[in-house]
């Protein structure tokens, strides 16, 4: 397997030329995986339907490009916000057939799995975690992954009802996102079935993994699963990478991280040209009470919701340090940091 990774844009959500033409331009009988992640413009409220005008786009791209196998291939996650400096633009990953090289270092390769759709009432629960993992065990099988080779594991979530039996999973996009990732650690052995069982609402829980980012949505009733991990002799040249965060503060792992990436700054902290990072992830969690190191903010006390804070904190940072707006940044980390915490992660070109 041969696993590569191309950025595109749209002028308009509804339009995914960009993405025919790339996929196009290769011969598409030879993808065995894709995967495309987007993040969309839009208010990123329960009724907001840019998530299914995006799928839509991004569909019909792929079937004019290489019809009705390659869209049966295909996972498509999209994730809506882009507050901030934020540039809309999606990630195609695509996995082909090449040859392995017995002996070659590790490189990255993609697995993806679904579950099956989630009932309701499950939502946002452990039972619904319970089902994550499946899908994660099943997604790293078909990459050929072991636990420790993950690097990270992405997961598109569905929301549960908004008149749930249980008032505190109850429409609660952060319940979701806590199932999801709760389930990739429970797949991960990073937590126990013990610890999931009694962690009561997974979404105020300090109970996390450190390898998972959850999106969520209601366009969807069943959860969808992309693990990225570096497989010994596999074919291609990238890597990836993920290092945790103590809160939206704590930059250090990530200029740690990008430095072993090959990434290299100026005297003035400028990024020097030529990175070899193709793709940027960065997740933030609301810190606990709306305190960061020890002085109050305003994310849990405005008019704006607590992920759209923490959405535009992570443009400017992603911005500030990597010099680039086209980014993929999300916030509400429930079970993928502790309490306040993050997540960043990279895919790169590997070194020679």
């Amino acid at each position: 397997m041969r696993t590569s990774v191309e950025t595109f844009g749209w002028s308009r959500l509804s339009d995914f030329a960009a993405l025919r033409d790339l996929l196009a331009a290769r011969e598409t009988s030879a993808i065995t995986r894709l995967v495309v992640l987007g993040k969309t413009e839009g208010p990123a409220t329960l009724n907001d339907f840019s998530r299914e005008v995006a799928t839509a786009a991004a569909e019909a791209a792929i079937l004019s490009a290489g019809g009705p196998a390659l869209l049966a291939h295909s996972t498509l996650v999209f994730s809506t916000g882009c507050e901030g400096i934020a540039t809309p633009f999606g990630l195609a990953l695509l996995a082909e057939d090449a040859p392995d090289r017995p002996g070659g270092p590790p490189r990255l390769v993609l697995g993806t799995a679904r579950t099956t759709p989630i009932d309701p009432a499950e939502r946002g629960g452990p039972a619904h975690a319970r089902h994550v993992a499946g899908a994660v065990t099943a997604a790293m099988q078909d990459a050929g992954l072991t636990a420790d080779q993950v690097g990270l594991v992405l997961l598109k979530t569905p929301v549960p009802p908004a008149t749930g039996p249980d008032p505190a999973r109850a429409g609660s996009t952060g319940a979701a996102r806590a199932a999801g990732a709760l389930g990739a650690a429970l797949a991960l052995a990073e937590v126990t079935d013990q610890a999931l069982t009694t962690a009561g609402p997974l979404a105020r829980t300090p109970l996390h993994g450190h390898r998972a980012m959850a999106f969520s949505g209601t366009e969807l009733a069943h959860d969808e699963v992309v693990v990225l991990g570096n497989r010994p002799g596999a074919a291609g040249g990238l890597v990836i990478g993920a290092a945790p965060m103590a809160d939206a503060l704590d930059l250090r792992p990530v200029r740690r991280l990008a430095a072993a990436l090959g990434m290299g700054w100026d005297a003035d902290g400028m990024p020097r040209p030529g990175s070899p990072l193709r793709a940027l992830f960065l997740k933030l969690g609301v810190p606990p009470g709306g305190v960061l190191r020890g002085r109050r903010t305003t994310v849990l006390g405005s008019e704006l919701t607590p992920d759209k804070h923490l959405r535009a904190a992570a443009s400017g940072i992603a911005g500030a340090i990597f010099g680039d707006t086209s980014v993929f940044v999300s916030g509400g980390a429930e079970g993928q940091a502790p309490p306040g915490g993050g997540l960043f992660a990279a895919i790169a070109e590997a070194p020679l």
